[in-house]
């Protein structure tokens, strides 16, 4: 009887020691990064948009983060109020007459966190966009002054792709 009680303890113990691992393996995988060998992000001001083709200057990652951490606020602020509204005023419009290379004065976190480089580039048909109200649309969405996370990844041939685009303010 002894015999048969130490058995069934051994096969509760491997059980639940199974049951760890692959509890940890799981929690280990949703914590690593989830960009590829190829993939980064770029954190842009959109300058001008045309169809899906898309003009941007790229801002320090802490601008992004900044921005986005206000937007998050915001949401939040306005959920606690019962507010639907989709109010739009903190979102900065380029004039039509200005170049595409020229940033407005009220540019998020002024000209000094702008890295410089304009970007033009094509976004596939297809590419999620994720709104700050953590909804999915599609690039029609985005216009002049939004604020991106952008996930490019650079294919076999050396060019940048976008796959996935966050909008952050």
């Amino acid at each position: 009887m002894k015999k048969k009680v130490t058995i069934v303890v051994v096969i509760v113990l491997v059980i639940v020691l199974i049951a760890v691992c692959v509890m940890w393996r799981i929690g280990g995988v949703e914590t690593e990064s989830a960009l590829g060998d190829h993939q980064k992000y770029v954190y842009a001001y959109v300058s001008s948009i045309e169809g899906n083709e898309v003009t941007y200057m790229e801002v320090d990652e802490s601008v992004a983060k900044a921005a986005e951490e206000r937007a998050k606020e915001k949401a939040k602020a306005e959920d606690g109020a019962g507010s639907d509204s989709t109010e739009q005023s903190g979102q900065m419009q380029m004039p039509p007459d200005m170049d595409s290379t020229e940033m407005p004065q009220g540019a998020p976190g002024g000209m000094s966190d702008m890295s410089g480089e304009t970007v033009t580039t094509m976004i596939p048909v297809g590419v999620t966009v994720h709104t700050t109200s953590d909804t999915t649309t599609t690039f029609s969405r985005l216009a002049s002054g939004d604020l991106l996370k952008i996930l490019v990844e650079t294919d076999s041939d050396g060019n940048e792709v976008i796959e996935e685009i966050w909008m952050l303010q």
